[in-house]
């Protein structure tokens, strides 16, 4: 393994889980998700009331297309790029479920600022930090996703998220419609009280999942399961390199940019188009967006459960599923947009062909959106994920808002707005049949990422191997010298021991023999008292005898002590003898 490769192993290095599994995963994911819907719900909360705005603002129509319907949403999308970058690389080293609150309070923040203003560059900065609150959420949300299910699963885990994302976005449309009409401040008040609401929950109620815990690597799952460990995740230059020469990623993102260029349209300009163009009412016109956004709910839902059966015969079949679907999606809407000059004005006797096309255009539009996050959860390593999820999160803002502006701008150009909504749908064809490339190389990337993962596992496995056997040649290293110790002491206090006795026989053979055993009796305990009062021929325990059984710390010999002590013994012998 060459320098670069031991470095990031060092990286990979395991640590403890610190706590078993989650027991509440099912209430973390719906509390994540529906933060997150409350977070999305900002996004549509002015189209609805573009007009009224542009009354505000004085300006005319061409004017509110122009400054609210593009350069308006091209800041909400924007400063979302550097929130996802930002939000991506974080949530690949920190905790996630702390870095979704931060976010979802901001948006709170960012809806009451939004709520107070009065001009029109004061509403372009409160939607610039909204939309950086709002763009960092969704790669968070992703990295969780993948490491709370795992691969069979994520078709449908992700069809929740989108759902959850969806359903904000036309929660916010009906709020604006509904609550907007007479002061159009009054939806980002309310907005505001459940995404700090939201955010309290997540920092209570959610648990961090164990980053990698879902991977089916062999290695990976000798690492997680059977140690207990896992990595610490690491950022070099092999991850970012396989990254960048993957080649579903680069088909999938495509997606993104610029294939949402037809949704920054839809979501910005449809419900305007329905009321100006059509000649829909209000109510009608939400009636319209309710059913095109319950469908495109269903759409969702469908599309990731049949991707999760279509990965369980094979893991190719969700290109040609996701293929199909992206390119379908783009005819209804083709004729929704070209109704007017199609069949004449809507009226009654054709409201249910046009509620009919509302279903299959939703339907089909987002069949496709789960079987793309599912692939690009499946084919990148786990740090990695929150990285490229912000990468296609940032291409989709950047199309939507993009795609809004340059529509915007060839309206005059192309003879109308409609004509330009249905050049735009073009580009649903052509990601389509990019997407249907991906037949060929997902199955290889996918493997490829198992391979990565195994390696970075394997590395993870001898290193902690290795740091267990020097951990274990330290102990025993230490056990050996504490024992030599032991024996040192032990010898020599043998040999003051026998020291000491030899000295007492010299300096008691001075004395006669003491007759009576009360004589001697005296000798031996003033000898003893003195003895001990000088300190010789005790040991003292050392202060970790007690508390750990330690060997007691032999007294060092010293030859000064002994003449007293025996001087002492022979005058108390003296002092003993019987009169003559």
């Amino acid at each position: 393994m060459d320098v670069q490769g031991y470095l990031e192993a060092m990286r990979l290095l395991p640590r403890s889980r610190g706590g078993n599994e989650t027991a509440n995963q099912g209430l973390s994911i719906g509390v994540v998700l529906v933060a997150l819907g409350f977070m999305y719900s900002v996004h549509n909360l002015i189209a609805p009331n573009m007009t009224a705005i542009a009354k505000l603002f004085h300006f005319n129509n061409y004017e509110r297309d122009a400054y609210i319907g593009g350069e308006l949403t091209l800041l909400f999308y924007f400063p979302g790029v550097l929130g996802a970058l930002l939000a991506g690389v974080l949530s690949g080293v920190v905790e996630r479920k702390l870095l979704l609150v931060a976010l979802a309070s901001l948006t709170s923040i960012a809806c009451l600022l939004t709520g107070r203003v009065y001009n029109f560059q004061e509403l372009a900065w409160a939607r610039a930090i909204t939309g950086f609150a709002v763009g960092g959420a969704l790669p968070v949300v992703y990295s969780l996703i993948g490491d709370w299910f795992p691969a069979r699963k994520r078709a449908s885990a992700t069809a929740f998220v989108t759902s959850a994302s969806g359903a904000g976005v036309f929660f916010g449309q009906c709020l604006a419609t509904l609550v907007g009409y007479g002061d159009w401040h009054v939806p980002f008040l309310i907005v505001a009280f459940p995404c700090a609401t939201t955010a309290g929950l997540m920092w209570w109620l959610t648990e961090e999942p164990t980053r990698g815990a879902q991977e089916d690597g062999v290695e990976a799952l000798s690492l997680y399961q059977h140690t207990g460990l896992l990595y610490i995740p690491a950022f070099s230059a092999r991850q970012l390199k396989a990254v960048f020469h993957n080649r579903t990623n680069l088909l999938v993102i495509l997606q993104a940019f610029p294939g949402n260029i037809p949704w920054g349209v839809i979501i910005v300009y449809l419900h305007d188009f329905l009321v100006q163009d059509l000649g829909l009412s209000m109510q009608s016109a939400l009636g319209a967006i309710t059913t095109l956004a319950f469908s495109a709910f269903v759409g969702v839902l469908a599309g990731g459960f049949i991707g999760e059966l279509l990965y369980g015969t094979h893991s190719k079949h969700l290109a040609i599923f996701g293929g199909i679907c992206n390119m379908a999606r783009a005819l209804p809407f083709f004729i929704l947009f070209g109704w007017k000059r199609l069949f004449g004005p809507l009226d009654q006797s054709s409201e249910n062909a046009f509620y009919l096309l509302l279903i299959i255009g939703g339907f089909l539009a987002t069949m496709a959106s789960p079987c793309t996050g599912a692939m690009l959860l499946n084919v990148n390593m786990p740090e990695m994920r929150g990285s490229v999820m912000a990468m296609y999160s940032v291409l989709d803002d950047l199309s939507k808002g993009f795609g809004t502006l340059f529509v915007s701008m060839i309206v005059e150009v192309v003879g109308g707005r409609a004509v330009a909504y249905q050049l735009s749908l073009l580009l649903w064809v052509f990601t389509g049949v990019a997407l249907l490339y991906t037949y060929y190389t997902y199955d290889e990337d996918e493997q490829q990422m198992r391979k990565h993962l195994d390696e970075a596992a394997m590395e993870s496995l001898v290193l902690h191997s290795k740091q267990q056997a020097q951990h274990a040649i330290r102990n025993s290293a230490k056990a050996a010298g504490e024992a030599h110790m032991y024996q040192n002491q032990r010898a020599r206090q043998a040999k003051d021991e026998r020291c000491l006795e030899s000295q007492w026989q010299r300096y008691l053979s001075i004395s006669p023999p003491l007759m009576g055993s009360g004589g001697s009796s005296a000798v031996a305990a003033v000898a003893a008292a003195a003895a001990g009062g000088l300190g010789i021929g005790t040991t003292k325990p050392s202060p970790g005898t007690a508390r750990g059984g330690r060997h007691p710390r032999p007294v060092t010999f010293d030859s000064g002590r002994l003449h007293l002590a025996a001087k002492a013994a022979a005058e108390a012998a003296a002092m003993s003898r019987p009169p003559r």
